[in-house]
């Protein structure tokens, strides 16, 4: 398999944290049920967790229009013939199935790689006008967070916040994300 960045910063650290338990499904889960980008969840985390501050609703902004293209017109479209190959076999063989599914997860794979490349190009310009850092970085990745789903214009129900306070656990011990009552 080519790793496009397999020495990345950025690729490294989503790695790491997405394969803590429960990470990727909360990731996946709040993908599928509210159509938060998993690779812009990890940037607003990494971006705090290097201690770059907390993004803004139009850094934010910026970094999903610049990939957002990437994700409707390549990312997308290999994700649903991933699935449709592996929930319904469309009357081909197991066996070619067996071969051709893990090469669509390969490019898939390199696809989200590319998406974070884009992310991480944008981070250093995005990064150093952030909003100064406060104490915890975990407070920052929180404000990324809420920014981010402001931008797209979700309201945290309980399912998203367990699922991001699962996500920002995992990075921080001991982080939540708030529940939509708290302040």
């Amino acid at each position: 398999m080519l790793l496009i960045m397999q020495s990345h910063p950025f690729w490294n650290y989503s790695v790491k944290l997405y394969r803590k338990p429960g990470v990727a499904d909360a990731c996946l889960f709040v993908q599928d049920r509210y159509g938060l980008n998993v690779n812009l969840i990890l940037f607003c985390i990494w971006a705090a967790d290097t201690g770059s501050g907390k993004l803004t609703s139009i850094q934010v902004s910026t970094a999903l229009h610049r990939v957002a293209d990437w994700e409707e017109q390549v990312i997308k479209p290999l994700r649903e013939v991933r699935r449709t190959c592996r929930q319904d076999a469309l009357g081909i063989p197991e066996f070619l199935l067996q071969t051709f599914v893990p090469q669509i997860e390969t490019v898939e794979l390199e696809a989200e790689q590319v998406e974070q490349l884009v992310l991480a190009e944008l981070a250093q310009g995005l990064m150093s006008s952030a909003e100064g850092s406060s104490d915890y970085v975990e407070n920052d990745a929180v404000g990324s967070l809420k920014a981010y789903i402001s931008v797209l214009d979700v309201v945290p129900d309980a399912q998203l916040t367990e699922c991001l306070s699962v996500i920002l656990q995992a990075a921080f011990a001991g982080a939540s994300f708030p529940a939509a009552t708290d302040s």
